[in-house]
């Protein structure tokens, strides 16, 4: 006998008794003979049998395998499953097809937010399960909503039927022949927010989109439009003929910053634009400001959709200035752009970016 049958010999003397009978062998604790019809007859009425245990991956590795060989199969199925070679193919031990594993959990990437939905991507796993991946699924948290992708490899899936303003996050699972996988990490906090819905002390004017400067991945920014129309003088009388000092900015975010610059050329009051915006509380937040002429075509947009109240027969003011005298204004009848003076009494609409 080699060593190593002398060393389990040993060990089944030292955890039960094993006897011999007509060639049969006896492993138990009670000191009875073996079955005569059988060469191993394992009994205990304490302890079970123990086959090899290993996973998917590492069951697949064997090479040849004999007729006969058994182990179990840790992630096969959904739960693990004792599986018999058969000389052919791997069986479970009524004789119908082994269970393969379940795959691996995706890779989340970076949710974002729509009008009622979000677009929820993700990396395939690198273990399929040893089968074709069919489809994924995405579920929301809160809500358990669901978005269902039919494909083996990465891709976005879309979930639907959320509520606006509410936040969410996302896992996704992957689904084979076996069953459905581990879900993944969850993902970043999603708000999905409309264009047009009431929300910040105002209404939803514009969502910056992925090109916008300040748009971050991920996350959901843009620009409020308050509810209400003021009006008045640009500034006042005593720098209704100057420039702002540094200047003023045409483009999209630079509201604020205009704003900043106006007020402080013109003092604290409300007695022109700037300060009249600055002022308004809608909804309680104090960080509202005159728009910029290209936040000011946002305005416009949303009123060609229906919403914001404006007065379609005048235009409203920007807090880009057009000339020393001048500041560029836009018509609400049919979205053109002018230049008109600083002391007359004009609309505006304050806005604020979230």
């Amino acid at each position: 006998m080699t060593k190593v049958i002398y060393a389990t010999i040993i060990m089944l003397f030292l955890t039960g008794s094993m006897s011999a009978q007509t060639g049969s062998v006896g492993i138990n604790n009670n000191g009875s003979s073996p079955d005569g019809s059988a060469m191993l007859d394992v009994s205990s009425t304490t302890k079970g049998f123990l086959p090899p245990r290993m996973t998917y991956s590492e069951k697949t590795a064997i090479t040849s395998p004999p007729a006969g060989l058994m182990i179990w199969c840790s992630n096969c199925g959904a739960f693990g499953e004792l599986q018999v070679y058969n000389g052919t193919a791997w069986t479970n031990l009524t004789g119908g097809t082994a269970s393969g594993s379940l795959p691996g959990a995706p890779i989340i990437g970076i949710a974002t937010g729509g009008n009622a939905q979000a677009s929820v991507p993700f990396t395939a796993p690198a273990f399929n399960g040893g089968s074709i991946i069919t489809s994924y699924t995405a579920t929301s948290s809160p809500g358990n909503f669901t978005g269902t992708l039919t494909q083996a490899g990465s891709g976005t899936i879309t979930v639907t039927g959320l509520t606006n303003a509410t936040t969410y996050t996302f896992t996704v699972t992957a689904t084979n022949a076996t069953g459905t996988g581990a879900a993944s990490a969850a993902s970043n906090a999603v708000m999905p927010l409309a264009i047009g819905q009431s929300y910040g002390g105002g209404i939803i004017a514009y969502i910056l989109k992925p090109a916008d400067a300040g748009y971050v991945p991920g996350e959901t920014h843009g620009l409020i439009a308050s509810t209400v129309d003021q009006s008045g003088p640009w500034a006042i009388a005593a720098f209704q003929g100057t420039y702002v000092p540094g200047g003023t900015s045409t483009s999209f975010g630079s509201g604020s910053a205009n704003t900043d610059k106006i007020i402080a050329q013109n003092g604290a009051g409300t007695s022109y634009n700037a300060g009249e915006a600055r002022a308004y509380a809608g909804g309680g937040y104090t960080d509202w400001y005159l728009p910029s002429r290209d936040e000011l075509v946002k305005l416009y947009e949303l009123k060609v959709l229906g919403f914001g109240g404006f007065n379609v027969n005048t235009f409203y003011r920007s807090s880009s200035e057009y000339d020393w005298g001048n500041v560029y204004v836009q018509y609400f009848t049919d979205g053109s752009q002018d230049a008109f003076n600083k002391y007359g009494y004009y609309n505006m609409r304050a806005v604020r970016s979230f």
